[in-house]
């Protein structure tokens, strides 16, 4: 807790040295502790891209793992809000080959939803139609409690006749939504 508050109050290059720390030891770790992730967070909102860089670096080594993970997903999400655009489509390009993993669980389901509001927008329609690929996973999304953000978030993205299809595919399946 004191940690977040140094973050929000300190002039950004007084943050460096929990950047530092941080670096030294296991981010990753850091990134699932119950507040260690609040810290990454606030860093990476706070603090100059360039200053975090390395940070998010480590964080995009293991960005599957930390979508799964209950605390970690808020890490991934966060990066996809705040940090540059290099970063954001890594991270999607990650989404979109895991997409059958964290598209089926409840973290995972919000790390889509993020990628789906905050990544590039060729890389967010792209995510949506492959979404709309997969077979079974648009319903599986629309009728999960944490998938159904992702799967309004997707129909916002499709136009024409990949909407009418994804309508269509929903429909045929309202009595199980």
């Amino acid at each position: 807790h004191v940690l977040q508050k140094l973050v929000l109050l300190l002039p950004h290059s007084s943050c460096q040295f929990i950047v530092d720390e941080l670096l030294a030891g296991q981010v990753a770790q850091v990134a699932r502790h119950k507040y260690g992730c609040r810290i990454i967070q606030r860093l990476v909102e706070q603090c100059h891209p360039k200053q975090v860089q390395e940070l998010v670096e480590k964080v995009l080594k293991d960005v599957t793992a930390l979508s799964r993970h209950t605390y970690g997903t808020y890490v991934v999400q966060h990066i996809l809000e705040h940090a540059s655009d290099e970063h954001r489509r890594r991270i999607v390009q990650v989404v979109v080959k895991d997409i059958r993993i964290l598209g089926t669980e409840p973290q995972g389901c919000a790390v889509v939803s993020a990628a789906l509001s905050y990544g590039l927008d060729d890389d967010r329609s792209a995510l949506a139609q492959i979404l709309l690929r997969e077979p079974g996973l648009l319903v599986f999304l629309a009728s999960s409690r944490h998938g159904h953000v992702a799967a309004l978030r997707m129909l916002d993205l499709l136009v024409g006749k990949e909407l009418e299809d994804a309508r269509n595919r929903l429909q045929a399946e309202a009595e199980s939504l």
